[in-house]
């Protein structure tokens, strides 16, 4: 069966008016299926195998994962399978994160604050281990306001998950840190967090560390899952998307202020990777 014809779930189906969910359920074998929102799923019983996309693997008590945006997934081999179930848009968690396009950009440092290391973002294609029920125990205070709703649940619920997510951040860096990258590869990470807004390119960086241009190419890649032109253009439309939710500049100024000289052109990218235009993602940001 080819990816579009696979069944999505729609957001307006099944998150309520406050763009949240939260439920406990005891999922069956079900089919592949797709999402237009996130879905945190934590396992509070028994194991499973969990299909994401081509990949699988098995999940057990106290497993917990995100599943992304665009993402497929489905349970197998279920075994007295509990889980709660945690759906919400991006724009739950901060306005700035409407039309949000995957967890990588929904955890990356700049749209959510995290002053984290520029290497490496937590993904939606690993399962996260709560090793000391921290996170269990967080789950199931979000499910008690949901179900109880006493004044101010919502945001109650909104800071519990900020702390899920904050930890699972903490736990990719530590992974990350316990890694052993090329010194070249965090070398030319660092210096693209820092200085995003300037002219950078593998030549110059070739010049400064002493490897050929291709050389680089290939290992920052292979390091980082991207090219070093599409690293640095993330970095470009996660600053871009803080200043069009919290300031008036001008959409021109702001394409200057994160190194875009051409308009044109960074209205482009900006689109790639959000799906909508700049302006287009202001007015949805000021709405919600």
């Amino acid at each position: 069966m080819l990816e579009h014809e696979l069944p999505r779930l729609a957001t307006q189906s099944y998150l309520d008016a406050n763009k949240i969910r939260i439920m406990r359920i005891s999922p069956s074998m079900d089919r592949l299926h797709g999402h237009e929102f996130f879905e945190l799923a934590y396992v509070m019983h028994g194991s499973a195998i969990h299909q994401l996309g081509s990949g699988a693997s098995r999940v057990s008590e106290g497993d917990y994962f995100i599943v992304d945006f665009g993402s497929f997934h489905r349970y197998l081999e279920t075994q007295e399978f509990l889980i709660v179930n945690c759906l919400f848009a991006p724009e739950y968690v901060d306005r700035v994160l409407v039309n949000c396009p995957s967890l990588s950009a929904l955890l990356s440092n700049e749209m959510m604050r995290f002053d984290a290391a520029p290497m490496g973002s937590p993904s939606a294609d690993r399962t996260y281990r709560d090793r000391n029920g921290h996170i269990r125990r967080l789950v199931e205070e979000m499910e008690r306001e949901y179900q109880e709703q006493s004044a101010g649940y919502l945001e109650m619920i909104r800071c519990h998950l900020m702390e899920i997510l904050v930890r699972t951040v903490r736990s990719a860096a530590e992974t990350e840190r316990s890694k052993d990258h090329h010194p070249a590869v965090a070398a030319m990470a660092q210096s693209l967090y820092e200085h995003y807004a300037e002219p950078l390119s593998l030549e110059a960086f070739s010049a400064n560390l002493g490897y050929t241009p291709q050389y680089l190419s290939c290992l920052f890649h292979k390091e980082t899952g991207m090219s070093l032109s599409a690293y640095l253009q993330r970095l470009r439309v996660e600053k871009s998307c803080r200043m069009l939710a919290e300031t008036r500049l001008g959409v021109s100024k702001i394409a200057q202020e994160v190194g875009y000289c051409d308009l044109k052109h960074f209205n482009a990218v900006f689109k790639r990777y959000m799906g909508l235009t700049p302006r287009e993602f202001r007015a949805r940001s000021a709405a919600t």
